[in-house]
């Protein structure tokens, strides 16, 4: 996710809203990295587009707290629902089970049970103290992205002047150094 997202999440929770809605596309990073900004998670789906294995694939059945099957009137829905929740019956250590509903927003069906639900992990989050944690390390991660972005900035502008990235990529090459001697080289960088 890009820093203006993170921005524009502070600002709305600054402003006072109640709920802030972080919309991804595709299966990727993108959806593994909402779960370090989200309190709850929603995944939508759609029948017949390969989005069920493409999730079981790509692993990221584990980030969603409710599921939502959109389109829920085409053929297949049915079997999207059986296939998300026999793979939520493999995780049986946690004690908390992601809901998996059928709606159909373009004829705003059932949306009201979706939305049921999202507030039921709300109130789970906070029956059970982990909308705090959830908080609290998402800030962390928060916080050490930007040091992480300033020390990368610091470090490569001063590489770039002494055009020493170049030179360790050419020695690394010609087998003169190793990644990790380079690494190192790199890195004392922040002491000088």
């Amino acid at each position: 996710m890009s820093k203006a997202t993170w921005g524009a999440i502070k600002v709305l929770d600054i402003f006072g809203c109640d709920y802030i809605f972080i919309e991804t596309v595709g299966v990727g990073q993108s959806e593994v990295d909402i779960v370090k900004t989200a309190d709850t998670v929603l995944m939508v789906m759609v029948p017949n587009l390969g989005d069920d294995i493409q999730a079981i694939k790509a692993g990221i059945m584990e980030i969603a707290d409710v599921f939502a099957i959109n389109k829920s009137d085409l053929d297949g829905a049915d079997k999207t629902k059986v296939e998300i929740e026999m793979n939520l019956d493999l995780n049986e250590y946690s004690d908390y089970r992601p809901p998996v509903i059928k709606v159909s927003a373009g004829q705003n069906k059932d949306i009201d049970i979706l939305l049921e639900k999202i507030l039921e992990h709300r109130e789970y989050l906070e029956k059970n103290n982990e909308l705090e944690k959830i908080r609290i390390r998402n800030n962390k991660l928060e916080i050490l992205k930007m040091v992480e972005e300033d020390l990368m900035k610091l470090i490569l502008d001063k590489a770039v002047k002494e055009d020493l990235i170049e030179n360790l990529a050419r020695e690394v090459t010609l087998r003169e150094t190793d990644p990790y001697t380079a690494r190192d080289e790199i890195i004392k960088l922040i002491n000088n």
